[in-house]
């Protein structure tokens, strides 16, 4: 109850903090104008491209947020609207503003408005910020996998941002009017010939959009530093609030708080680190406040991080390891944290103190390995067999190795492909009898591929076992499509009289999600079976959502069942919140039984779709799944973040050796 208060207070602090100076800002617009963040939706032809121009626009919101600027979140369908008042206004993907648009962007340019805009194709909006727009280019041997800006660039901008670009579309300063602020550099950290950032003479112009794929604490920084470099009032507005609200670290409300709570502690090595940690951080909070004090907003705004940092480090020192625990990652990518390099990859996992690597290498859709079942990915064919390579180098290291699968989704698949599993009837029928990107559970054939292709995985490659992943139905009432009516029928032996109403409550509901319930679980009891016969020193464990038991009637998959009957070996229930209660709630469930508990490895959504964590959430998380006796920890999901952020602070004492 202490800690849920003290992490409430800290969240209403620094809300009220972003509150009063947003209020400041709108009382004193002509001091602190605040800045918006305008996605492309009329600039956008593809619907799909405009929620992902969406998407990364709120993922902007938030890292102005926590850098501690407001920001309003517009599309570019009324940039009158959108524009008025404003100081900075940040165009995430706004393709191809027409005549009406450019001539508003062009007016705010000329009464002040200075952009930042990231990723067009329009010569128009380039000529506006002061650069000239060249081809749209796609990455090739991995061209564009870093920024490295100028060693001449404004205050508190970042020496390198990791980002790994698909695409770019090429830009040139023009004399008199513009100058490179980055460079693209590739794989191996060489500059290469492309401009990643320009400074114009309205403002800032990237070459690609800001990803949400990692280096989010650096990304943060940059928008920060790039909107008061801009409008330098907005440096301290931003310091101001983070200087406020900087220094809580887990029940900790800031350094003082944190000496306190810990005066009582023995003396040993580990708290005397923690003592010495917690007095640097006591210096920078001073500091911070100092040069606030002094009107220093962007060097105020630098130690407010910095003490952030500290803070966590100190947090982390507090931790003590288990030794035995299973500390697990998963790699969505499938190429670790450097692609073409899984030694480097796994050195750094061994140095954090990471065990297992859950690695996605297969799906019905693709494989980044050699298997006959499935059809190799680009990623095979440019850069070969993932899943050996990161053998290879893990097991000298002594890091298990899962090859992660992913079953029932048809991500990455070609239309080709799909079109080949349409006409085997192999996709799932939705209630409005389109297929959509996802086999049906029901189908014994689609069933059978994957058991071939986990067969593969298990007897070909020297790994520790094969991970299961969206072993489950995609929802309920949106997936009651012919296929599922006719195989289910057959099973019943007689006709379901109005469908599907009468399979959407009453008696028949129920007895649907108990047939659709077997038809997944056939699936992982056939892997298990196939498992022992051929490869029975290997482990089969699965992620699984942590909303149980909803989610055997919402999706078909009773993971309590597969533990008690024995079908997998782990699971990985994906508890991805931002909520330490709700953390609590999922727990409460999952660990109740004790011979359940300790074969549940809890996942944390440091940088999942649900949450973003800092590194005392995760320890927090990690904290929770240790009362309750869990395996371990699995975290989501291994890029620049997690390595840069997290684990590393993990290291100090959670991971540690001793």
């Amino acid at each position: 109850k202490c800690y849920n208060e003290r992490r409430m207070f800290r969240q209403i602090k620094f809300l009220l903090v972003l509150s009063l100076f947003a209020l400041s800002a709108a009382l004193l617009r002509a001091a602190t104008a605040p800045v918006v963040v305008i996605h492309g939706e009329k600039s956008i032809a593809n619907a799909g491209e405009r929620k992902f121009a969406l998407s990364l626009a709120r993922h902007a919101v938030r890292w102005y947020r926590e850098g501690g600027l407001s920001a309003d979140l517009a599309s570019d369908a009324d940039l009158a609207t959108a524009l008025k008042g404003r100081k900075v206004a940040l165009l995430v993907y706004c393709a191809e503003p027409d005549a009406a648009q450019l001539a508003q962007l062009r007016a705010f340019a000329k009464r002040g408005g200075r952009l930042i805009v990231t990723f067009s194709t329009s010569a128009g909006l380039a000529d506006i910020v002061g650069v000239a727009n060249g081809r749209y280019m796609r990455n090739s041997g991995g061209l564009f996998y870093a920024m490295h800006f100028v060693s001449d660039r404004p205050s508190n901008i970042p020496s390198a941002i990791r980002q790994s670009s698909a695409n770019i579309v090429t830009a040139a300063p023009i004399p008199g009017r513009s100058r490179v602020l980055a460079w693209w550099a590739d794989r191996a950290g060489r500059k290469t010939a492309y401009p990643a950032w320009l400074l114009g003479d309205a403002g800032f112009w990237m070459t690609h959009v800001l990803l949400a794929d990692g280096d989010a604490t650096a990304k943060g920084r940059l928008l920060v530093a790039l909107s008061a470099h801009l409008h330098p009032p907005l440096w301290m507005e931003a310091a101001k609030a983070r200087v406020a609200a900087a220094g809580a670290a887990g029940p900790w409300r800031g350094p003082d708080d944190a000496v306190r709570q810990t005066a009582s502690l023995r003396d040993t090595p580990r708290n005397h680190r923690l003592r010495l940690q917690l007095r640097q951080a006591r210096q920078l909070q001073t500091d911070a406040r100092a040069m606030l004090a002094k009107g220093r907003g962007a060097v105020a705004w630098m130690l407010a991080n910095d003490l952030d940092h500290a803070m966590m480090d100190a947090y982390g020192i507090l931790q003590q390891p288990i030794p035995g625990e299973i500390r697990a990652v998963w790699d969505h990518s499938g190429q670790g944290l450097y692609p073409g390099d899984w030694k480097r990859t796994c050195r750094a996992l061994k140095e954090a103190g990471i065990t297992d690597i859950l690695v996605n290498v297969a799906g019905p859709g693709f494989a980044h390995c050699a298997l006959t079942s499935l059809p190799r990915s680009p990623v095979f064919d440019a850069s070969g067999d993932q899943l050996k390579a990161c053998v290879d180098a893990a097991r000298p290291l002594g890091i298990r190795v899962h090859a992660w699968l992913i079953c029932f989704s048809t991500t990455q698949a070609t239309a080709s492909r799909l079109a080949t599993y349409r006409s085997r009837d192999w996709l799932l029928h939705a209630t409005d009898g389109t297929t959509g990107p996802w086999l049906d559970p029901s189908s014994p054939l689609a069933r059978a591929q994957l058991v071939k292709a986990a067969e593969e995985l298990l007897v070909n490659y020297a790994i520790d076992g094969v991970h299961l992943d969206f072993v489950r139905y995609p929802d309920y009432y949106g997936s009651l499509g012919s296929g599922t009516r006719t195989r289910f029928e057959a099973s019943r032996g007689k006709k379901v009289a109005v469908w599907p109403d009468d399979v959407k409550r009453g008696a028949l509901f129920k007895e649907l999600v108990r047939w659709r319930t077997a038809q997944v679980t056939a699936l992982v009891a056939d892997i298990r079976a196939m498992q022992r016969r051929r490869a029975p020193r290997k482990l089969v464990t699965a992620a699984v959502l942590g909303k149980y038991p909803t989610c055997v009637e919402s999706v078909g998959q009773d993971w309590m069942a597969w533990l008690e009957c024995g079908y997998v070996d782990y699971v990985y229930p994906m508890n991805y919140t931002e909520s330490q209660a709700k953390y609590a709630e999922f727990l409460a469930v999952q660990l109740k039984k004790r011979n359940i508990a300790t074969r549940v490895v809890g996942g944390i959504g440091v940088t999942a779709a649900e949450s973003r964590l800092e590194a005392d959430q995760v320890i927090d998380q990690i904290n929770a799944l240790r009362a309750g006796r869990a395996a371990g920890f699995a975290l989501f999901d291994l890029d620049t973040t997690l390595n840069k952020d997290i684990l590393p602070v993990l290291r100090l004492g959670i991971t540690a050796d001793r």
